[in-house]
Order: structure tokens, then sequence, then C-alpha cells
């Protein structure tokens, strides 16, 4: 079962209580459904099905907080911002973060995290 951080007062900040039901269901959605990498799999079925029918574009202002990042694939989205909540800084020596570091570098998606840039 995934374990996800979940910002106990989203429901006080303005930007989110101006979403549609429909938004924050997808805000939410998307914040639980992405892999422990912070990489989401667009699939409009699924959107549709988990968030009321929701045939809409993603808003900017979910783009925007949760750091969408297109990746070299056309469907999947590295939620930058996300992944700084769940993790903070990412750092080589810990477990938890190798593999994520990983995908990312394999991605090329690295440049998103300074902490990462290698020097020789």
């Amino acid at each position: 079962m995934r374990k996800r951080f979940l910002d106990a007062d989203i429901n006080n900040k303005s930007w989110f209580r101006k979403l549609s039901a429909e938004e924050k269901v997808l805000f939410y959605y998307m914040s639980t459904s992405c892999g422990h990498d912070g990489i989401w799999e667009y699939d409009k079925d699924a959107i549709g099905f988990y968030c009321n029918g929701f045939k809409n574009e993603i808003p900017e202002i979910i783009k925007e907080k949760l750091g969408m990042v297109q990746t070299d694939e056309p469907t999947q989205f590295l939620l930058v911002k996300w992944l700084r909540f769940q993790y903070k800084e990412l750092k080589e020596n810990v477990a938890t973060h190798k593999r994520i570091i990983q995908r990312l570098r394999e991605k090329g998606l690295d440049v998103h995290f300074p902490e990462l840039s290698q020097t020789f």
C-alpha cells in the first residue's frame, strides 16, 4: 500500500478553495495516484472515472502547485513540487531516494533538483 504525506492545511489555502469540486478531486487524485518517484500517468478515462466525470484540461493552478513537467513520454508527467513535499531534499545516501534519483536521471529530469547536480 502506498503511503503519501498530505498537507493538512490544503483546505484552508485560498487557491484550493477557489477550485471547483471536480478540480479538488482531481488534485487529490493526482497527488495520490502518482508513483513514489513523482511520475504521474495521464489517463483521461481514469480521470473521468475517479474525478466525478471531469472532462476538462488540467487547470494551470493545479499544474503550478504540483510542479507538472512533461517527461520523455507524452502521457507521463513529473510532479516536481509533490516530490519535493514528500521527500524534501533528495540525497544519494538515503536508501529510499536512490531508486527515485536513478529514475530521474534516466529520464533527464534530475535537472529540476539542484542537489543532484554532479560535480566531479
